[in-house]
């Protein structure tokens, strides 16, 4: 994955699904980003298969991947600025989408992405890659996502 910067857009997996989202004409891709996090709940170990067995593990991790992560942080971002609360980073062209889109938001999003964004800050593979490098800066980003998340607004 390439990543610039501590930025919740500032990585490939977050601007490749942009692009999809673009293309998709609704919120749809915001809800499903989400669900997928909220759905697998954090990184997972269990029993190793026999073939695993065999060749000397004893349990497997099921990561929360930094994919999945990430794309469900762009989608937090996107449902945070839909409440007005948009992060000073957010892409020129997301502004337009948002605006030609907002009646498909609902506002179920805000505690799915409020979720999402707890897990992937608290147990993902994204979250422990940023635990090796500049990790104060990357939980930052996610603490001011949170609080605009959590913030007032009309549309709640």
């Amino acid at each position: 994955m390439g990543t610039w910067g501590a930025g919740n857009f500032e990585n490939d997996h977050a601007r490749d699904w942009l692009a999809n989202l673009h293309e998709s004409g609704n919120a749809s891709l915001i809800r499903i980003a989400l669900g997928r996090v909220v759905e697998h709940g954090g990184t997972k170990h269990s029993s190793a298969s026999i073939i695993e067995r065999l060749f000397g593990r004893s349990r497997r991790t099921d990561w929360l991947t930094a994919g999945v992560s990430s794309q469900a942080l762009a989608a937090a971002e996107i449902v945070a600025a839909w409440l007005g609360h948009p992060s000073p980073k957010l892409p020129e062209d997301l502004k337009k989408w948002l605006q030609q889109h907002t009646s498909s938001f609902q506002p179920d999003l805000v505690p799915l992405a409020v979720k999402s964004v707890s897990i992937v800050k608290t147990n993902s593979e994204l979250k422990d890659l940023w635990e090796e490098g500049d990790a104060a800066t990357w939980r930052s980003v996610v603490a001011d996502l949170e609080q605009r998340l959590g913030s007032p607004s009309p549309k709640q």
